[in-house]
């Protein structure tokens, strides 16, 4: 079954949806799925679709300026990977406070920018989350922005990154962030990455497995930077499988 809802974040009001099993329990494990870049929380519903008949409560949102296509408010120049996090801190406050959320059971998941940032997120809400899963997470931001800085010496207003256009705030505060502050999460923590990605190199989430306290970290063949058709369900399967045993 699906909801919409709205929270806010200050000022700025987040678009979101929930999806909930039809099964007649009170409280389910709930998945707070995060976009990546320049996308929408509807690339999120086939990941839903699959997770939902598995026992899982899902809960996307449009980031604040996450891209032209999202419902939230915020302009796309004023976004940076800060102003994502505290997103999805609002909306993880948010969902606290819903009736299905088993709050013993709160997982965040991301893909990309919205696994860096949840990944970032998550070392700031270790007593909140009880797992965290990242596809093709983009660890790699802070060292791409150092390369972006070096190459246009003089940083303007606003530039296009991979079809979205970021305004300078986005270049300083992404050189300002700790990709090591990631591994301060206790939790159990699932990496999913394609072994074809062009974007983000494997190597870095090969680097995390090794730094995270427990880690697994499956390599999905064929998959470049986003996963499409079968890689979703495999993602998915390897996703029920990995909640399920965090849980024990």
């Amino acid at each position: 079954m699906m909801k919409e809802f709205t929270c806010m974040r200050g000022g700025l009001r987040i678009y979101g949806r929930t999806y909930v099993p039809d099964t007649g329990l009170k409280n389910y494990p709930t998945v707070i799925m995060c976009h990546g870049f320049n996308g929408s929380c509807m690339g999120n519903v086939k990941y839903a679709e699959q997770l939902v008949p598995k026992g899982f409560a899902c809960v996307m949102f449009d980031f604040c300026g996450g891209s032209l296509r999202c419902r939230s408010s915020g302009d796309m120049r004023e976004m940076t990977v800060s102003s994502e996090i505290d997103d999805l801190k609002a909306v993880t406050g948010y969902v606290k406070e819903m009736e299905f959320a088993d709050t013993e059971r709160l997982i965040l998941m991301g893909k990309s920018q919205g696994g860096f940032v949840s990944a970032l997120a998550a070392a700031d809400m270790k007593d909140d989350i009880s797992a965290l899963v990242l596809l093709y997470p983009a660890f790699t931001i802070p060292l791409m922005a150092k390369r972006t800085e070096r190459e246009m010496k003089v940083i303007p207003e606003e530039y296009e990154i991979l079809g979205g256009v970021v305004g300078r705030p986005y270049l300083y505060d992404a050189l300002s962030l700790d990709t090591d502050k990631c591994f301060a999460y206790g939790g159990d923590v699932l990496i999913l990455h394609g072994d074809r990605d062009d974007i983000v190199p494997l190597s870095s989430s090969k680097r995390a497995e090794k730094l995270y306290r427990s880690a697994e970290l499956h390599i999905i063949e064929g998959a470049g930077h986003g996963f499409r058709n079968g890689e979703v369900k495999r993602a998915c399967e390897l996703m029920s499988v990995f909640l399920k045993n965090s849980a024990e």
